[in-house]
């Protein structure tokens, strides 16, 4: 089982398309030592993986005394920030917004702290997101930036998408060039097949764990800092208080409340192919298919 906790919703950026001011309006506290720690003990049978998200996860006061809790506890510790505020503890994974990094205002300060990580043996992914300003020249500084710190790279994109076809192209631009590269490449995030070209669906497939279909329900959930509220992920508006898993196993928590978002599908995806073979269900739950997007007309790969 895999455990997300947001302690704060509040962050040091404002980052385009973030969910996070949203959800900051909901949750405006943050996370108590008290409440971790409860669920610490409520999940220490369950689950040895727990990941840190925001907002930003650094800025909570107690981030370092909880990686060091979870770390004595033997469990798998994972932080994904924007790499702005260094942490002092090392947990076992960092995964980084590199976006942020391509920002000359934030790059110096992001390539220190990534350095530091990297000295320390942590393990470095770097998250690109990806919309339709991502050209070549920040393809270029992601590869470069990939080859010098990640041990990894995902790569996702920008929600809502707007001008699709393009999103599509640089997503498969990057990819490539990441794959010659040698270095490891994971889509992190359900997008539509109809962003690509069957040359670029064939690559991403085939290299770069391309899915259409969001896999929720899974064995994950997301603890929001009021410490009992969960959702099967933060863009999903799917709330259950935390006393449910009580009596159900997390995938039937989410499951009927995801199955009619599913089938809530946009229906110009009713002559895609990949849809009628089940293949893709237009990507995030989140978000509607975009009108912009134009569908695969070839029917083989």
């Amino acid at each position: 089982m895999q455990i997300y906790i947001v302690p704060t919703y509040n962050c040091n950026l404002k980052c385009y398309k973030c969910y996070s001011e949203k959800n900051l309006k909901e949750y405006p506290n943050y996370l108590s030592w008290t409440k971790f720690i409860s669920i610490i003990k409520y999940f220490k049978t369950r689950s040895n993986r727990f990941s840190f998200i925001g907002g930003e996860p650094t800025k909570w006061k107690f981030i370092n005394e909880s990686i060091l809790y979870l770390k004595n506890k033997n469990k798998n510790v994972n932080i994904f920030t924007n790499g702005i505020i260094p942490l002092r503890v090392m947990p076992n994974n960092i995964i980084v917004n590199g976006n942020n990094i391509l920002n000359s205002k934030w790059e110096q300060k992001i390539i220190q702290n990534l350095s530091y990580y990297k000295k320390n043996g942590v393990k470095l992914r770097l998250r690109f997101n990806i919309d339709d300003t991502f050209n070549k020249g920040k393809i270029h500084n992601a590869v470069k930036l990939s080859k010098q710190f990640a041990d990894s790279v995902s790569v996702s994109i920008l929600y809502p998408i707007e001008r699709g076809i393009d999103y599509g192209k640089n997503i498969y631009n990057l990819s490539v060039s990441l794959h010659l590269n040698n270095i490891p490449i994971t889509i992190s995030r359900a997008i539509p097949y109809c962003l690509f070209n069957q040359k670029q669906l064939n690559f991403l497939l085939s290299n770069c764990k391309l899915n259409g279909k969001c896999p929720l329900p899974t064995n994950s959930l997301v603890i929001n800092p009021n410490g009992h509220t969960i959702q099967p992920c933060v863009e999903l508006d799917i709330k259950w208080d935390i006393s449910k898993l009580s009596i159900n196993k997390i995938k039937n928590v989410f499951a009927n409340k995801l199955t009619k978002v599913k089938n809530k599908h946009n229906i110009k995806c009713n002559s895609c192919i990949y849809f009628l073979k089940n293949e893709c269900l237009g990507g995030c739950l989140a978000y509607p298919t975009s009108s912009v997007i134009h569908p695969i007309r070839e029917s083989g790969r």
